[in-house]
């Protein structure tokens, strides 16, 4: 099939099923600027050993964490949602899909718009004490990193003396995910008769394990990434294609 053939088919099931629920993952949000963790070149992981986002590697040097944030800050903080995640929000409101789950941190699916989002690993966009729990904006944290405060400490909380570590509230590796999300990202998966994933080459656990959720309750599956994946055999269409040239075509062939 040509990649126009495989847009055409990725319209009919869209249009066919009216209840899509999209998963994403870092892939989507490369072309704001967002490097992705496994591609060959330029996955993050090539630079950086990615047990700094374990929670075993983040207590123990947090500073090795915090480094690798301070590189990493002014890419996040200057990214804006590109066409995929402004299609997504467009599809939502038209009622072709029921909602996106994502793995990613970066909060640019609700920044373009979409309402029914399910983040599973959290965000990056605050920070909490390990000890005492409370919230800070990243912005604040950062501030004080790029000041010196390598690794940040939490000073007080409700009058009283804290010496805790702050922790992005994003979800590191031997973490478990938020209970809400997941609960409802598996409510979508065994809801949905089509099951579109963008960006994500499903090696994540238990995240990956959503396209068999679906897959095993009927759904059809569709998988938009420049990599391979576990279910590339299962999925009804594979499109090895930036998301966001599939996007662009996509809109232009719903005439949305």
């Amino acid at each position: 099939m040509t990649l126009n053939d495989k847009i055409l088919k990725l319209k009919e099931l869209i249009l066919k099923h009216k209840n899509a629920v999209v998963f994403t993952g870092a892939g989507i949000s490369t072309d704001s600027g967002i490097p992705d963790y496994r591609s060959p070149g330029s996955g993050a992981w090539e630079k950086y050993d990615s047990s700094i986002v374990s929670i075993p590697g983040f207590l123990r040097d947090p500073t090795e964490y915090y480094n690798y944030a301070l590189e990493m800050y002014p890419i996040r903080a200057s990214a804006k949602p590109n066409k995929s995640h402004f299609l997504l929000a467009k599809l939502e409101k038209k009622g072709l899909i029921k909602g996106v789950i994502t793995q990613n941190v970066d909060g640019l699916h609700l920044e373009a718009g979409s309402s029914n989002v399910h983040e599973l690993h959290g965000s990056i966009r605050t920070c909490s004490c390990l000890q005492c729990g409370q919230f800070f904006p990243t912005d604040e944290i950062i501030e004080r990193v790029q000041k010196g405060e390598n690794p940040p400490i939490c000073k007080t909380f409700e009058g009283e003396e804290c010496d805790g570590l702050i922790k992005p509230t994003a979800v590191f590796f031997g973490e478990g995910l938020p209970k809400t999300p997941w609960d409802s990202a598996v409510d979508k998966s065994k809801d949905t008769s089509l099951m579109i994933v963008i960006g994500s080459s499903l090696q994540v656990s238990p995240a990956n394990s959503l396209p068999d959720v679906a897959l095993r309750t009927g759904s059809e599956l569709v998988i938009i990434d420049l990599m391979s994946t576990p279910f590339d055999t299962r999925a009804t269409l594979k499109i090895e294609e930036r998301a966001v040239l599939v996007s662009e075509l996509l809109e232009q062939c719903l005439d949305i």
